[in-house]
């Protein structure tokens, strides 16, 4: 009889390690990005405006977000109480979101469209949208991660990628 238990235990502990593998083995992958020149006239009057990040989940599963964090180059997290720079992020299930200013997102009515990322179901593909308002004008790209913590099968999981920021010089 002990013996069976050793070999229930063994077949359990080889099934849950193999489902924990497979579930590791998903990624996010960003397939589209969109920047501004920190000389751009929006940018220089500090108003608000929304850029678009593409997104791709390749794994098994459709995951559930939990949250999206950006991460700074010291390794902290961008909070709400950053003072060069406010973030929020939202999902545009339209797909329409590139680079816009807030006041053309509320006149097509984007606004009202979006979505939160809390509890948003991933179908492979989707739209990723922050909303941006610069508060210093001295403000250094200093966004270099980009943190997505999502439950897929049950399990919580996080996938960091490397993030360029929202800022660009074009030459």
């Amino acid at each position: 009889m002990k013996k069976w238990f050793i070999i229930l235990g063994a077949a359990l502990l080889l099934i849950v390690s193999t489902f924990n593998y497979v579930l590791s083995k998903g990624e996010f992958v960003i397939g589209s990005s969109s920047y501004l020149a920190m000389d751009a006239p929006i940018v220089k009057e500090r108003l608000p405006f929304y850029l678009g990040y593409g997104l791709h989940w390749g794994g098994f599963g459709k995951p559930t977000l939990n949250n999206v964090t950006l991460i700074k180059h010291d390794g902290t997290e961008l909070n709400e109480d950053d003072l060069q720079i406010s973030v929020t992020s939202m999902i545009d299930e339209m797909g329409v979101t590139g680079v816009m200013n807030e006041e053309s997102v509320i006149k097509e009515g984007y606004i009202n469209e979006y979505l939160p990322v809390e509890n948003y179901k991933v179908d492979d593909n989707f739209l990723l949208v922050f909303r941006v308002k610069l508060h210093d004008a001295n403000y250094e790209n200093n966004i270099s991660n980009l943190m997505i913590e999502y439950k897929n099968f049950g399990f919580r999981q996080q996938k960091t990628l490397e993030f360029e920021g929202f800022f660009k010089e074009l030459d």
